[in-house]
């Protein structure tokens, strides 16, 4: 089983559109912190707009919703429908739990390159 969507069609509109909005939101930051010098610890400011950023985009390339996957629910487009296929919503959960783990450390990355830049 390679991969177990559980949205598809507008949900998967919305979370482009989040990423595009992150993104602006990461490239505002890093504008600001690097327009107004700021030194240490508020140069991690970063990572929140950055994690709203690579959340969504992961979410719409794997195309799974973390939120859907914890709530065994599946919206292809239509409607919120109750996932019935045990198996599948244990792949959703796994792959659901790898894009939090990779959106953290994708965020954190962005972050520590704005601490060492």
């Amino acid at each position: 089983m390679n991969a177990c969507p559980n949205i598809a069609g507008r949900e998967i509109k919305r979370r482009r559109n989040f990423t595009y909005f992150g993104l602006f939101l990461t490239l505002l930051t890093i504008a600001l912190i690097g327009y107004q010098q700021y030194e240490g610890l508020l140069r991690a400011l970063v990572f929140i707009p950055a994690m709203s950023m690579m959340i969504p985009l992961l979410e719409v390339r794997s195309k799974t919703c973390i939120v859907n996957a914890f709530l065994g629910l599946k919206n292809m487009g239509h409607k919120y429908e109750k996932e019935k296929n045990e198996a599948f919503l244990k792949e959703q959960r796994k792959e659901s739990l790898k894009l939090v783990v990779k959106g953290i450390i994708l965020s954190s990355l962005i972050t520590i390159l704005m601490m060492i830049i």
